[in-house]
């Protein structure tokens, strides 16, 4: 009997032990599933906030970009901002829009003035727009060199230069002043030639 004893003894302590494991166990499920919860919430309102900077973003580089192009092309493109959601992350598509048709391959689909125009703007952006704000230089090597037209090539002065006045940023270009008579703004330094 005393075996018997012993054995319920036995069995009583490893009861209580697993019962205690259990508790320990369920805590740190419990713990886990709280973790998880607050994951999942902070993984939404991350979205949410990638969502609204987006959104800003676009809105700040779309308006400047299409901008720009009124101010040089009669007949401009609106410039656009596509994010899609490709291998489970955001790319931008960029998109030039006129009557309401997407041009998705722009270096194919328009003339080299209007990519010109754009990338100026783009990069204009992306010094406006950088925290902490840099330094309010920009410098360009033959940016318009695909503007065609003396009437263009006017208009993307005056563009410069109001431009300049607005944001406070200085523009450096390197071109070729006898193409390009257009873009010799305030000081004009010739280097090399003949």
């Amino acid at each position: 009997m005393n075996c018997y004893a012993k054995r319920v003894e036995q069995l009583k302590r490893e009861h209580e032990s697993i019962k205690a494991q259990e508790s320990v166990e369920i805590q740190i499920l419990e713990k886990a599933e709280q973790q998880l919860e607050d994951t999942q919430e902070a993984h939404v309102l991350l979205q949410t906030v990638a969502k609204t900077v987006q959104q800003q973003a676009h809105h700040k580089i779309a308006e400047l970009v299409t901008r720009c192009l009124s101010s040089v092309f009669d007949d401009p493109y609106e410039f656009r901002i596509k994010f899609v959601k490709r291998r489970n992350k955001t790319e931008a598509e960029l998109v030039f829009v006129r009557d309401e048709t997407e041009l998705t391959d722009p270096m194919n689909e328009v003339g080299g003035g209007v990519i010109d125009v754009a990338s100026f703007a783009l990069r204009l952006a992306l010094v406006l727009m950088a925290h902490p704000p840099r330094r309010r230089i920009l410098l360009l090597d033959e940016p318009f060199k695909n503007i065609r037209g003396e009437k263009n090539k006017s208009r993307v002065r005056d563009l410069l230069l109001r431009l300049s006045k607005e944001t406070g940023i200085q523009f450096v270009l390197n071109v070729d002043h006898q193409a390009y008579p257009e873009f010799a703004l305030g000081k004009v330094f010739e280097i090399g030639g003949e």
